[in-house]
């Protein structure tokens, strides 16, 4: 096919900062953490054929020989901000619960160290995820997952930290330089701090 996968090192994820971390990262890795729906809804929208029994790594280098790199970034965008508003959703209600997120005692607005502990049937889902902010523009995020270590994604894990340092008072939302969007934002004044004043 021309292009295959690579495997990028957890240092030049982790380098990347913010939600602009998306345009920072190789096209390659953006279509590779596509899943192969949404690969071949895309050959299918866009009438390409040959694609239909290709394995997900021959898709990958499929698209990206095919699909002008203008259209392949806009649609990584747009598949990126359904994963964020789809999974902050999910990490506002792992937050409600008083044993998923744990945060250090000592966190504050510069360095957030916190545990995610979820039950699940086989056992617990156990990482450890911290937040470094130095200079209240950037902020460096790590996560134990795959999600964020593979695949740079910021994770459902970390979502929940977010969410639980905000109704903590750790920071206030405006105060975060992380990833958002307008419509994560909204859901979180919604079900966040609409809900908290609510309850005083």
């Amino acid at each position: 096919m021309g292009v295959s996968l690579t495997f990028y090192s957890t240092s030049l994820i982790q380098s990347v900062k913010g939600w602009e971390m998306r345009k920072d990262l190789p096209l390659e890795l953006r279509v590779s953490r596509l899943t192969v729906a949404s690969l071949k809804n895309l050959c299918d929208a866009k009438r390409l054929s040959g694609w239909s029994n290709l394995l997900k790594e021959d898709l990958v280098g499929y698209v990206l020989d095919n699909l002008d790199r203008r259209e392949l970034e806009d649609f990584c965008t747009a598949q990126e901000d359904i994963y964020f508003a789809e999974n902050m959703a999910k990490a506002i209600k792992w937050a409600s619960g008083r044993k998923v997120v744990e945060l250090d005692p000592e966190s504050d607005e510069s360095i957030v160290n916190a545990v995610f502990s979820l039950r699940k049937s086989d056992g617990y889902e156990v990482y450890n995820i911290r937040f470094v902010n130095e200079t209240n523009e950037d902020i460096d995020t790590s996560c134990e997952c795959a999600d964020h270590r593979e695949k740079a994604h910021f994770c459902p894990h970390q979502m929940a930290v977010l969410v639980k340092c905000l109704q903590e008072g750790v920071f206030p939302l405006d105060r975060w330089s992380g990833p958002m969007t307008h419509e994560v934002e909204e859901l979180i004044q919604a079900n966040v701090f609409r809900k908290r004043r609510s309850r005083k």
